[in-house]
């Protein structure tokens, strides 16, 4: 099965509201690796590889996000195919 990767930026009320965590769990539950990180503007990025189905769930997650997140907008770029993963895990980075 052929694995896929993308960046994601999620904008809004995305920190300080447990979402990097939140996003963590999800991809340990779809097997998921990568990472996740504040940056400076207020936004989470990251990139996410793994199987098809594993990343629609982890997708749709980023649009949800925990309860007191307030997501406003999800941008996924550099959207490819993999030959291998580039991670062996999900981290938070800090």
């Amino acid at each position: 099965m052929t694995h896929r990767s993308f960046n994601f930026l999620v904008s809004g009320k995305v920190q300080g509201v447990s979402f990097r965590a939140f996003a963590k769990g999800i991809a340990h539950d779809t097997g998921v690796v990568g990472w996740i990180a504040n940056d400076t503007r207020g936004n989470v990025i990251g990139t996410a590889q793994g199987h098809q189905s594993a990343l629609d769930r982890f997708k749709k997650a980023l649009h949800t996000g925990p309860p007191h997140a307030r997501v406003q907008s999800v941008l996924v770029e550099d959207e490819r195919e993999l030959d291998a993963l580039e991670y062996d895990v999900f981290e938070v980075r800090r």
